[in-house]
């Protein structure tokens, strides 16, 4: 969303980040055995998708693969297959699975998808694997359709862009220990007349949450050709602990309830790395750390 940088999309359902904000990283190689030679579809692999807060902000996912072929596997290839997608998304850092191990490939997701009804339309998943013994297919498990979600989130984005650009700006605090301080939520209209954003809520984080509230809550309109608006919420160190700080990509990363036109959703509207370097300073002086 122009500068904005969002990642996330609750769109009338609690969002599912997989296996939470800290799955492991894909393991390391191994030693190389001979490759297996069995082929055909689901012949010995089960797959799924997984997408932890990291993988959220890296703009990926990442597809598991379990090898039961009963041989190693050094895929030459890993491809995601999805009807909601134009084509295959290509698997990154292939590197051998042992007979019994399940391993996690990384999987760029699209970052101007199509955003008509193909796009919310759920149908086949499946991988495929190519290495030197033969080829592989097997259906994915995605339980908490990460895909979707992700696809859900940037035409939701798209949308909103054509209304209002949301960013954050840097957080202001006096230093003190103990202190509050003030963060700033810009919504700047794009100028196109015809669209209104209600800001409804925003969310806390492990590392900054609303001052005496479970939540903000700015009940703030902008209208799509009007003023510049800038929502400020008092904020309050959600915790006083070292971490608070090694949290995953979510610490600095807000919710945003919002109704585009009347439409609820919710966007997650992330600090960039000066103003999260604001924020970060603030916790750490208003503790004491």
């Amino acid at each position: 969303m122009g500068r904005t940088r969002l990642a996330g999309l609750l769109l009338l359902a609690p969002v599912l980040l997989g296996g939470g904000c800290s799955d492991p990283e894909p393991g390391a190689a191994a030693p190389t055995p001979t490759p297996a030679t069995t082929t055909g579809a689901g012949a010995g692999l089960t797959a799924e998708l997984r997408q932890s807060s990291l993988d959220v902000a890296r703009g990926q996912m990442q597809v598991w693969v379990e090898n039961r072929t009963g041989a190693a596997l050094l895929p030459t290839s890993v491809r995601y297959v999805d009807d909601r997608l134009p084509g295959p998304l290509v698997g990154e850092r292939l590197r051998e699975v042992p007979d019994g191990a399940r391993f996690g490939f990384v999987l760029a997701l699209p970052q101007r998808p199509g955003c008509g009804p193909a796009a919310s339309r759920r149908g086949r998943q499946k991988v495929r694997v190519r290495a030197d013994g033969g080829r592989w297919s097997a259906p994915v498990d995605d339980e908490t359709d990460v895909l979707g979600r992700h696809l859900a989130a940037r035409c939701l984005e798209r949308a909103v862009d054509r209304a209002v650009e949301l960013r954050w700006l840097a957080v202001r605090h006096d230093g003190r220990r103990g202190s509050t301080a003030t963060m700033v939520l810009e919504a700047r209209p794009s100028g196109t007349p015809g669209h209104v954003v209600d800001l409804d809520s925003v969310s806390g984080t492990p590392l900054l949450g609303a001052a005496g509230a479970a939540h903000w809550s700015p009940g703030v309109r902008v209208a799509s050709d009007g003023p510049v608006v800038r929502v400020r919420l008092e904020a309050r160190a959600a915790r006083c602990d070292d971490h608070v700080f090694m949290e995953g990509g979510g610490s600095t990363a807000f919710r945003v309830g919002l109704r585009l036109d009347g439409e609820p959703g919710q966007l997650l509207v992330r600090m960039d790395d000066r103003v999260s370097a604001s924020a970060v300073a603030f916790v750490r002086e208003s503790c004491g750390l």
